[in-house]
């Protein structure tokens, strides 16, 4: 018996696979901000630093990440890759037009990835690739704390995306109760691992830094009905921040009002701490503290 089960784990490492890779994201701060495009010429597979294999584009890729949120994904492609295990995505940018953003009035600004094109936009998590199966893998930029703005007025791609591989992934989907809804312009869900929320999260960041830097993953909710959606997470144990954030009428854009540790209900049960399991849906209820 103990044969036959070494021989199958043999098996499964012995030969080649395929591995499907997608991309999405999380909703950027930015009202004005329309759309946030990259071209694509490559994506590499990385193991031990060493490129197992490529994506190959016969001309670049160039798609809008804002177009694929609440776990709307695009598809980049696929790839063979020797069974085994992987600890990186690398995309390697057109040189000539990496990345820009869009603005609602039409106007475009250059984004600065650095070592684009050459080394590539570098995406860390660990995944395996059995013999004979599809691994599908998510790349989570997550543009609200990957896009920042620095202080010359130039925005820069940090590289702080998420690796995902869907097998390994659930969901939350949840409704953050109306009443809650009425006096903010907008109402963000940020997801934490249990224990690692601290209050100095809410304050302004600092340059090249985000506000909720350390949440895992984070949703918009509807103006309309307060639905959201926290796509590709990893199994774990998560507590949720809910911040409401208000249009700034001198300044214009959205300034960031105030955040709440919520407690859910889940099947009639009021807890705090949500467990995420892999290729399950969590349907939640959000109530804010009083």
């Amino acid at each position: 018996m103990f044969t036959s089960c070494d021989d199958d784990n043999s098996n499964e490492l012995d030969g080649t696979g395929t591995a499907r890779l997608e991309a999405t994201d999380a909703a950027v701060d930015a009202e004005n901000i329309t759309g946030v495009f990259l071209s694509v010429d490559e994506a590499q597979f990385i193991a031990n630093g060493q490129v197992q294999n490529s994506i190959m584009f016969e001309s670049p890729k160039e798609f809008n990440l804002m177009d694929y949120q609440n776990g709307e994904t695009y598809i980049l492609g696929t790839a063979e890759l020797e069974a085994g295990a992987y600890d990186e995505i690398r995309l390697i940018l057109t040189s000539s037009n990496q990345a820009y953003v869009k603005y609602v009035n039409g106007s475009t600004d250059e984004i600065d990835v650095p070592s684009g094109s050459t080394s590539g936009y570098k995406i860390m998590g660990d995944f395996d690739v059995m013999a004979n199966s599809m691994t599908e893998l998510v790349l989570d930029v997550d543009l609200r704390k990957a896009l920042v703005k620095k202080g010359n007025g130039e925005f820069n791609l940090r590289p702080t995306a998420r690796l995902i591989a869907k097998s390994t992934a659930g969901m939350i989907k949840g409704v953050v109760d109306e009443d809650n809804m009425q006096d903010a312009d907008k109402v963000v869900v940020y997801a934490y691992l249990e224990g690692t929320f601290d209050d100095s999260e809410m304050n302004e960041p600092t340059e090249g830094n985000s506000r909720f830097e350390n949440s895992i993953n984070s949703a918009v909710a509807s103006n309309l009905n307060g639905n959201f959606t926290l796509a590709f997470m990893p199994e774990g144990d998560y507590e949720l921040i809910v911040a409401t954030y208000k249009e700034d009428q001198l300044l214009g854009g959205l300034e960031f009002d105030s955040a709440t540790k919520v407690e859910v209900s889940i099947d009639g049960e009021t807890t705090s701490v949500i467990e995420v399991e892999a290729r399950v849906v969590t349907n939640l209820l959000i109530n804010l503290f009083q």
